[in-house]
């Protein structure tokens, strides 16, 4: 492979990493190498689901869940079951990511994912009593699917989706600093309403589901009206120098000497995956919100509102709760209420970003800042590789 191509690499590849698949020209390659990541994420979620659905799925949870270790072991797998697979997909994309560059690593990949149907078909054979057709054909058909999103970049995209996430994680003390004080002093008087416990106690799950839509259609429109006006002002696919500047020498440096801010516009699919980039980082950050608002309700709720308290408002005796189809150690009517809360606490968050002036600086503005860097990258990449990345296929068999 020579220099200028493997430049050309490194470039498309700092833009994959970034949410934007859609600036590269040319064709995919290596496409088992970079589906790895998607095919761990997934082979370590269902092994931690089907154990368990498998303690949990009788009449003696209840009971199991008093002793101690029990208890202890159960909690500890439903939390891996979020963070393993996490943690999985970020090793495997580190794996892949120079192997991808320069078309090594395909049977390691291959024997992967050739694993994986088989380790899933004999799984769901022996816990699910599914026939040996039928569960094979379903993940035959799963990793077809993870082959084609990776093939159209949507692959890039769930991948920096997943790293922003964490990235996200990291702003929980900024998030809750600023933005849970206050709304924390409106929503804890509410919180022990008797009013928002009965309505809870008296919905099902389905419509839990339809009122959280409600409030994500809510956030999406609103959040979509204001990106309107941020890509009108990076359509042009013009970048500043400050924002040159801003480029990493790994891959850039010795590429952008001599290159300016003008580049051509962006394509409609360019401004799609700009508008995706900006919804998704904004999501990610209510959702992460979310999660530390829903997970504050749960403690105080579990410390302060007995089992009772929760029959004497809603009429009944508490019932198990369930999360994902999974049972948690906590009565459902007080998972309905902290979905609740937390839901409205997200809309709030996401208004009170993209309006204040204080929380826009820290949450909305470096997300712009991201993409005008993605920009200025995008006018070097054009400038130096695209017309031969246009016309460049895939000439070159993956080495093992």
């Amino acid at each position: 492979m020579s220099t200028s191509e493997l430049d050309s690499r490194k470039v498309e590849q700092w833009f994959r990493r970034r949410g934007l698949p859609s600036v590269v020209r040319g064709l995919e390659q290596n496409l088992t190498v970079r589906v790895v990541p998607a095919v761990v994420w997934f082979a370590l979620f269902e092994a931690l689901y089907k154990v368990l659905t498998v303690v949990d799925g009788d009449a003696a949870f209840e009971q199991r869940l008093e002793n101690s270790l029990f208890l202890l072991l159960y909690t500890v797998t439903l939390v891996g079951s979020g963070v393993l697979p996490v943690v999985g997909a970020w090793l495997a994309a580190n794996w892949a990511r120079d192997r991808a560059l320069d078309n090594r690593g395909f049977v390691p990949a291959v024997v992967l994912v050739a694993g994986y149907v088989v380790v899933g078909t004999v799984a769901d054979m022996v816990i699910e009593n599914s026939g040996l057709w039928a569960a094979l054909l379903d993940y035959l058909f799963e990793v077809g699917v993870l082959y084609g999103l990776t093939a159209i970049g949507v692959g890039s995209i769930v991948g920096w989706a997943l790293r922003a996430a964490l990235r996200q994680l990291r702003s929980v003390g900024t998030m809750t600093s600023r933005a849970m004080p206050l709304l924390l002093l409106v929503t804890t008087f509410g919180f022990f309403t008797a009013e928002i416990w009965q309505s809870a106690g008296q919905i099902s799950r389905g419509q839990m589901s339809l009122i959280l839509g409600f409030f994500a259609v809510l956030s999406g429109l609103f959040l979509c009206s204001v990106f309107a006006a941020e890509v009108r002002g990076l359509r042009t696919g013009l970048a500043s120098v400050d924002h040159f500047s801003a480029l990493p020498d790994d891959p850039f440096g010795g590429l952008r000497d001599g290159v300016d801010g003008a580049a051509e516009p962006l394509t409609p699919l360019e401004r799609a995956n700009v508008v995706l980039i900006l919804l998704l980082t904004m999501m990610l950050q209510a959702l992460v919100f979310a999660m530390v608002v829903f997970a504050a309700f749960m403690v105080l709720g579990k410390l302060a509102v007995p089992d009772a308290a929760i029959k004497s408002w809603v009429s009944h005796d508490p019932t198990p709760g369930e999360l994902f189809g999974v049972q948690v150690p906590l009565s459902n009517e007080l998972v309905h209420v902290c979905l609740f809360v937390a839901a409205f606490s997200t809309l709030y968050f996401i208004a009170t970003i993209v309006t204040d002036s204080a929380h826009r600086k820290t949450f909305f503005d470096p997300v712009v800042d991201h993409l005008e860097v993605s920009l200025a990258g995008r006018a070097v990449y054009l400038a130096r590789f695209g017309r031969r990345s246009a016309t460049r296929g895939a000439d070159r068999q993956p080495q093992p």
